[in-house]
């Protein structure tokens, strides 16, 4: 995958997400729990940036077996940093009910779908 095709790709996707802040937090259900969207939109947006490069040269790697390595650390870590995330945010923002997690987990989808997108695209690519 070019890198110009990822560079446009992510941006709709940052889009996409930007969107579905913006939609999602004029329900004053939600609105309060604002900072917490863009900080998930922001953290996923550099950890794609990050998967591409790491995913982009373990796949010209020689060794195959270093991208799906590379694949299974990145999942492994974004789902950690994703759970520490929110645990951080329920323990210092002390929310009302557990729906302030949608929002968060709507961009967790929208990029976990870009990143399998990306990476399948990625793991095609030769030596």
């Amino acid at each position: 995958m070019e890198s110009r095709t990822f560079i446009i790709g992510l941006l709709v996707t940052a889009a996409i997400g930007a969107g579905l802040v913006l939609a999602l937090h004029m329900v004053p259900l939600f609105r309060e729990h604002e900072l917490l969207s863009w900080i998930g939109l922001g953290f996923f947006f550099f950890l794609s940036i990050l998967m591409y490069l790491v995913g982009s040269n373990a796949a010209r790697s020689s060794n195959k077996n270093q991208f799906t390595t590379v694949v299974m650390g990145f999942t492994f870590l974004k789902l950690m940093l994703t759970v520490l995330i929110v645990l951080a945010y329920d323990k210092i923002a002390l929310p009302n009910g557990k729906l302030f997690i949608l929002p968060f987990f709507g961009e967790y989808l929208i990029f976990t779908i870009f990143e399998t997108y990306f990476m399948m695209k990625l793991g095609k690519t030769s030596a």
